[in-house]
């Protein structure tokens, strides 16, 4: 298993909104707002909003560009139809999605058995955000001092200062005198911080 990303959703670490483009805009747009955004790929989009492809790096140069002349010995082939001119000439249709609520821990395995950098987060057709290969190592290299502090914020925030966490590679032990009732709660909540791998807890007698 992933470190650090077991019980992790999605939507804890994606990016939203995404920068996305429309299936008619110019190849020029989509590899000025690549350059600009400094992504890789962009989620290709209908005029509805709803996700209709991807379109990458590799899309972009795997184009039929014309070649300059002045860089081959031999004439340049001539053209034998239009150059693809549009976003939708060139995207990759019907990508690989995930949902706001999928399990990181199997997109990790996804993301490390392909070449893929990045995937759409969709609600039905409609795209919510992007989560990258990055998204995930960010969330897998959390600090256990990072991890033990949101926590114990949180848990003073609720009124729960009666429970202890401390963090080993990700794996949060919660210690505490108080019921039982609280001890769930509290381990619910260790639960849901990004980073988290296992939580387990004690009920100490004093």
């Amino acid at each position: 298993m992933f470190k650090g990303v077991t019980d992790m959703l999605v939507r804890e670490i994606m990016t939203s909104p995404a920068y996305s483009v429309h299936e008619d805009a110019s190849l020029e747009a989509a590899l000025q707002l690549m350059a600009r955004a400094k992504v890789t790929g962009l989620p290709v989009v209908d005029s509805g909003g709803l996700l209709v492809g991807i379109i990458s790096e590799a899309d972009l140069l795997k184009a039929d560009l014309e070649p300059d002349p002045r860089a081959h010995l031999r004439l340049a082939r001539s053209s034998s139809g239009p150059l693809p001119s549009t976003v939708g000439q060139v995207m990759t249709a019907r990508p690989h999605t995930v949902r706001e609520d999928s399990d990181v821990a199997e997109l990790a395995h996804t993301f490390a058995r392909t070449a893929w950098k990045s995937v759409p987060v969709v609600r039905g057709e409609s795209l919510l955000g992007v989560v990258s290969r990055s998204d995930v190592i960010r969330a897998m290299a959390r600090p256990d001092r990072e991890i033990s502090a949101e926590i114990s914020r949180i848990l003073g925030e609720i009124g729960l200062q009666g429970w202890h966490a401390e963090v080993t590679s990700g794996v949060v032990h919660i210690t505490g005198t108080a019921s039982d009732r609280e001890r769930a709660a509290a381990t619910s909540i260790a639960q849901s911080v990004l980073g988290v791998r296992r939580v387990t807890s004690h009920q100490s007698d004093g």
